[in-house]
């Protein structure tokens, strides 16, 4: 396992520091310069991608047995090149120096005015000999101050990366010359300004101005902000570099993370697992908005950026084989099992999410994570650059899709088994009413049709018909008349009406009817004595002739029971 070359804080105590700090102010505390294998060092600018300043602060690292312990001021009159290609503004610096066990060992200023020569000498007390050797000694390391390698990433000079480009690096013919996106620190700042680069419309709103303009401090604002021509004038003046900050905004980002883990190696399968710890949605608030009521604008005041959810394998278990797992526990036991997570991310999706108040929704994809331990989380657990994300995006899409297609064929075989099932009630049912159908047509068709009921389905479509003496009977008793409906044969007329033939005792009233044919009659029944008799009365309203005493042919019949069940499929054989 090789170490990694970006260190992190000058300090323990900045480190502790950190792990109290908000979630959004999380940035690279540091820079790599310069480095040599040969030499042992790495040289950093502190406070990242901010350390050039006019008196800059430099933190120097040694390797065990590096030929400068003690001495390493005459490394920086070699490497003036770099200063003035890295820092043009830089003329003062104050230098640290840390060993290979991360402990402080010196401390020194050096001026650009002598030539990057130390001016104010400020040892430490656990200094040892070495730390007093003279500053003539350092032509013995000339060759070897030869081999310093400058960082190509701090030696470009980058022009503005917009964030709608989605290359991560801009690569030459050679790797010494690659030229490397340069990654902006997670702050409310840059997220505000990200809103309005993809959103550029919401810039027509004089408010989302003043609010952009307020980001880092809102003091001017709120002291014009009464006065309308003071607010025009203020605006007019701030609006230039708002634009131009919101046109220069990266859309690629970089935090950190400290985290003290819970450890466990499986030697069975050699993973370490020091357990999860994926960043989940962050909210950014305008700074100026408890005082300037910036929720009122198109902006609402508000951010949020959420992050992709990222597989195990990205930051919890880790292949570590043999001695580079021995190696990484004794890095955790030796920094209490604290670690380091330094993620790269890039913005790819914004929105306005429409709610009591707008506000936008940022997207964000990981496109790089390191993890560090050690006493100066230098030691390098794991990396997982953009090609792994890649690939691990492709496998997860892969996986969606085969879900999608499998969920796709489990959805065809219950619609179809649905169908199936459908399919097989609307038989069952046809069957039943087939059946129903075959008996109603045996009941007019077959041999043991009733006439009557023939008739009176001949009549009006109603196969019920009722026995006249048992009307008459109940007619007579509570001396009444009831409804009725019969079959019957008339016979001679005499003077009370037509007497029937079939059945007997009955008489027919009220219409013309032909003597010896079939009738179905409907009309009102009572009861009369003659001779002693009880004879039922018909008093005729309508009356259907039968050419015999069945009405209806078997085709009649037939186009009946269709009338009733359609989907009959014809009498049975």
């Amino acid at each position: 396992m090789q170490k990694n070359k970006a260190l992190l804080p000058i300090s323990v105590l900045f480190s502790a520091t950190l792990l109290a700090t908000p979630f959004h102010l999380h940035a690279a505390e540091t820079k790599q310069i310069a480095r040599s294998s040969k030499l042992g060092i790495e040289l950093f600018g502190v406070d990242g991608e901010n350390w050039c300043k006019p008196s800059a602060k430099l933190k120097l690292s040694l390797e065990s047995g590096s030929a400068l312990a003690g001495k390493e001021e005459n490394l920086f009159p070699k490497i003036s090149k770099i200063f003035a290609s890295e820092c043009p503004k830089m003329e003062t610096a104050e230098v640290v120096v840390f060993d290979s066990d991360g402990t402080l060992t010196r401390s020194f200023e050096i001026a650009k005015e002598a030539g990057w020569g130390i001016t104010v000498k400020a040892p430490l007390e656990v200094e040892d000999s070495q730390t007093k050797q003279s500053v003539n000694e350092a032509k013995t390391e000339q060759k070897d101050v030869a081999a310093i390698e400058p960082n190509t990433q701090t030696l470009q000079e980058d022009k503005p990366v917009s964030p709608t480009e989605q290359a991560e690096t801009n690569v030459a013919a050679k790797p010494e010359q690659a030229r490397v996106e340069k990654a902006a620190p997670l702050t409310a700042e840059n997220m505000f300004l990200l809103a309005a680069h993809y959103k550029p419309e919401m810039l027509d709103d004089a408010r989302v101005i003043d609010q952009l303009a307020t980001l880092e401090s809102c003091d001017r604002y709120m002291a014009v902000r009464e006065n309308e021509f003071e607010l025009r004038d203020w605006r007019k003046e701030v609006l230039p570099a708002v634009k131009s900050e919101v046109d220069a905004v990266t859309n690629l980002v970089e935090f950190s993370f400290n985290f003290r883990v819970n450890r466990e190696y499986d030697f069975d399968t050699a993973m370490l697992d020091i357990g999860s710890f994926i960043p989940r949605t962050q909210e950014y608030n305008s700074t100026c908005g408890w005082r300037a009521n910036f929720r009122n604008n198109v902006y609402g005041g508000l951010v949020h950026l959420s992050f992709e959810d990222l597989p195990d394998t990205f930051n919890r278990k880790i292949y570590l084989p043999d001695q580079l797992g021995r190696a990484a526990v004794d890095q955790l036991e030796a920094a209490n099992n604290n670690i380091r997570v330094t993620y790269r991310a890039r913005i790819k999706d914004v929105g306005i999410v429409e709610n009591w108040a707008k506000y936008y929704e940022l997207k964000a994809e990981f496109v790089d994570v390191k993890i560090h331990t050690g006493k100066q989380s230098d030691y390098l657990l794991v990396h997982h650059g953009q090609e792994k994300f890649a690939a691990a995006r492709k496998q997860h899409q892969i996986a969606l899709e085969k879900a999608e297609e499998e969920q796709r064929k489990a959805e065809e075989q219950r619609l179809a088994a649905q169908r199936e099932h459908e399919e097989e009630l609307r038989r069952l049912q046809r069957d039943q009413e087939n059946a129903q159908a075959q008996r109603l047509f045996d009941s007019l068709a077959g041999e043991n049709a009733v006439p009557a009921k023939l008739a009176a389905l001949h009549h009006d479509g109603n196969t019920s018909f009722n026995n006249p003496y048992d009307l008459a009977a109940r007619a007579f008793a509570q001396g009444g008349k009831f409804p009725v409906r019969a079959f019957v044969k008339v016979g001679d007329r005499d003077s009370v009406g037509y007497k029937a033939t079939w059945p007997e005792r009955v008489y027919l009233t009220g219409a013309e009817l032909e003597e010896d044919e079939w009738y179905f009659v409907s009309g009102m029944i009572d009861g009369q004595k003659i001779d002693n008799t009880l004879q039922s009365m018909i008093a005729v309203d309508l009356a259907t002739k039968c050419d015999d005493r069945i009405c209806m042919d078997e085709q009649d019949v037939m186009d009946y029971v269709r009338s009733v069940y359609p989907q009959w499929s014809g009498m049975e054989e």
